[in-house]
């Protein structure tokens, strides 16, 4: 979106905090010393995180980021109970492997425990597909909500934009960024063979890496191939000096995109605004660990390997990075992951926000390996 309609977007969404019940919008710009624009939502009673993150060129368009954040964890906690039945997979007649890969080690024998259900999409064919709730909501309360416990617990896929097409594709996108993550990972050689030289990535990308650097803030880049032939780039920022960090551990930012230059500028983005998201000490999922001061084994690893002479990638621009259609992208996933299936979690008719969760049963699950 252009300058105007980012204003626009947010002076229209800005209501939503009531409803949403978003207390607070703060500029945390200032907590790191690089200056790129990251804002922070607050919304007290949230059941899962409090705060969330939106970053951006701008202030506004940061603004917009961390409240859309904020209105997706909203929604996905506020189902309508109508939407909501009882059944076993069996009873269903879900097919045998469609979410094996997102069961716990423990409930393999889940399909004839009885569990909530919504019903969503299959995006390729039109059909209608029972997706088990815990797939779904963001209710992350301990204790967890009746009939939790048998899947992975993540907030992959979910969405909000001021288009339904928009809302999918943020979110199929990000599922497609955690499988390749999670291959990513679990690939011998990984990060000696996949990193990405910090050049001709894109005049936004190159001045921000230029910036950091000036703020004694280096980035590492990695790409992770991706069964759907989709560009995904993991960035690690960590400080290098001079004097004592203010964050020991190196922030981490990953994303996936239509070209290796938004996937980079995206990845880019997101490790930076974490570090003022970290210092700010408002974090529900950040321990003390992030605030070491001392330079133990853990650190010295990460600053090797952010730093350190890996063999960088230059060879990784082949036609097929730049997705030229949605139904292209789609094709793509379901030929290479299966099934692209998607619920829409909730509408806002004044403005036109869309709430979507989008879910890949074929997809490693990054949070298990990581």
């Amino acid at each position: 979106m252009c300058s105007e309609e980012i204003q626009h977007c947010f002076r229209a969404i800005l209501p939503l905090c009531r409803q949403a019940q978003i207390t607070r919008l703060a500029d945390i710009t200032g907590l790191d010393r690089i200056g790129l624009p990251v804002v922070q939502a607050v919304r007290p009673a949230a059941l899962s995180e409090v705060t969330s993150l939106g970053r951006g060129l701008s202030k506004t368009e940061a603004a917009v980021g961390a409240i859309m954040e904020s209105l997706e964890r909203f929604y996905a906690e506020r189902i309508p109970s109508h939407r909501v039945f009882l059944a076993t997979a069996d009873e269903l007649s879900v097919p045998d492997k469609l979410f094996r890969n997102l069961v716990l080690p423990h409930c393999k024998d889940w399909r004839t425990n009885t569990i909530p259900w919504i019903n969503g999409v299959n995006v390729a064919t039109g059909h209608v597909q029972p997706i088990p709730l815990e797939l779904v909501h963001t209710c992350y309360t301990d204790p967890p909500p009746p009939y939790d416990g048998v899947f992975i617990r993540t907030t992959t896929g979910l969405a909000c934009h001021t288009t339904l097409y928009a809302a999918f594709l943020h979110g199929l996108f990000e599922c497609i960024e955690r499988d390749a993550l999670a291959r990513a990972f679990a690939t011998h050689g990984f990060f000696d063979h996949m990193r990405l030289a910090p050049v001709g990535l894109g005049d936004a990308v190159d001045h921000i890496i230029t910036l950091a650097a000036e703020w004694g803030i280096s980035l590492g880049l990695w790409y992770a191939p991706s069964p759907a032939k989709v560009p995904v780039v993991w960035c690690q920022a960590i400080e290098t000096g001079p004097g004592e960090p203010i964050l020991a551990l190196p922030t981490e930012g990953y994303s996936a995109g239509s070209t290796l230059a938004i996937a980079t500028l995206s990845a880019v983005l997101e490790a930076l605004a974490t570090r003022a998201g970290a210092i700010s000490g408002a974090r529900d999922d950040q321990t003390r660990e992030h605030y070491r001061k001392r330079t133990d084994a853990n650190v010295a690893k990460a600053r090797q390997l952010i730093l350190g002479q890996s063999s960088f990638k230059q060879s990784v621009t082949p036609d097929w990075l730049a997705v030229p259609s949605i139904s292209s992208l789609i094709d793509r996933v379901v030929s290479s992951l299966g099934p692209v299936l998607a619920v829409l979690l909730g509408t806002d008719t004044a403005t036109g926000v869309k709430c979507v969760r989008t879910v890949l049963p074929g997809a490693l699950p990054f949070s298990v390996l990581r």
